[in-house]
């Protein structure tokens, strides 16, 4: 059942949080310009994600089924928090070009990761980072940082933290870009699979608004989330799990970065593979198997 069978306006689910609403306006800004005329209503959903609850696809969920439920057309997620696999009844029709991939760093008087003073304090409770920071300056004292962008930032302001690690492509999204002291190389920190990436769900049996949506999509998006995600679940791995992937289009192949840790951190393996574009999920299929092929030959 649709919400809203005329289809001049979209009835749009999203997160309440800075970063969820101002991506979902972004993404809304792109489906009015290639959709003159169309207009639409940001619908906040309470998730388990946002009271702070670990589950894989907390964040996604809830507002998952108020779609499935048709209470809302469309909901705009950030792709790295969504599961590989999902509920039947409901697709991604569209992903819009890729933001900014990497981590940064935002620190107390902008000092770079390289800057900062020996055992300085480093928040975030992403395994995948804190086990490449260890890599990158085994001095650091690392601990978890919870709560939204601002919150976390505040804890830099008030000395909590010397610095901490973030999406760069959320504080873009928040036009908090002038925040970031350092930018990660992708050799120093492999970004999460699909970062930076946005996923328009919409219920399958809704042409009308797949349609719509589907104009803003990016072929080049698509190609590295399927490697990229392919990546992840031939590896059985959650978006929480301390893995690293990046797909990109060099000299018209697809090129494949991936990193994998063993739960505790004490060992790593890290692989490339490029191939035709057109075999991005094979791609991320065979890196996956042979990066765990590695971890069994040496167990």
């Amino acid at each position: 059942m649709s919400s809203n069978p005329s289809k001049n306006k979209l009835i749009v689910g999203t997160r309440g949080s800075l970063l969820a609403v101002s991506q979902t306006k972004l993404v809304m800004g792109m489906l009015q310009n290639a959709n003159p005329g169309l207009e639409y209503e940001i619908r906040t959903i309470k998730t388990s994600g946002d009271e702070g609850k670990d589950i894989l696809g907390a964040f996604v969920k809830e507002v998952e089924q108020e779609l499935k439920n048709g209470h809302i057309d469309l909901a705009v997620h950030s792709l790295k928090d969504m599961p590989t696999s999902l509920p039947s009844g409901v697709c991604i029709a569209a992903m819009p070009e890729r933001g900014e991939h990497r981590d940064c760093l935002v620190s107390k008087d902008n000092i770079s990761i390289h800057d900062l003073p020996f055992g300085a304090k480093v928040g975030t409770s992403s395994l995948r980072r804190i086990y490449q920071l260890k890599l990158l300056r085994p001095d650091l004292d690392i601990s978890p940082v919870h709560g939204n962008i601002i919150t976390r930032m505040k804890k830099v302001e008030d000395g909590i933290f010397d610095a901490i690690v973030l999406a760069a492509a959320g504080l873009a999204r928040v036009n908090m870009e002038d925040k970031i002291a350092y930018m990660f190389t992708e050799n120093e920190m492999l970004s999460a699979v699909s970062q930076g990436i946005l996923a328009l769900e919409v219920r399958e049996d809704d042409p009308e608004t797949m349609a719509i949506v589907s104009k803003i999509t990016d072929i080049n998006s698509e190609h590295a989330a399927s490697a990229e995600r392919s990546f992840l679940t031939a590896l059985g791995g959650g978006c929480r799990m301390p893995i690293g992937g990046y797909a990109r289009e060099e000299n018209g192949e697809l090129v494949l970065d991936g990193i994998m840790f063993n739960e505790e951190g004490s060992r790593f393996e890290t692989s490339s593979i490029k191939g035709a574009i057109i075999d991005s999920q094979k791609l991320g299929k065979t890196l996956g198997e042979e990066l765990l092929g590695r971890f069994k030959d040496k167990q």
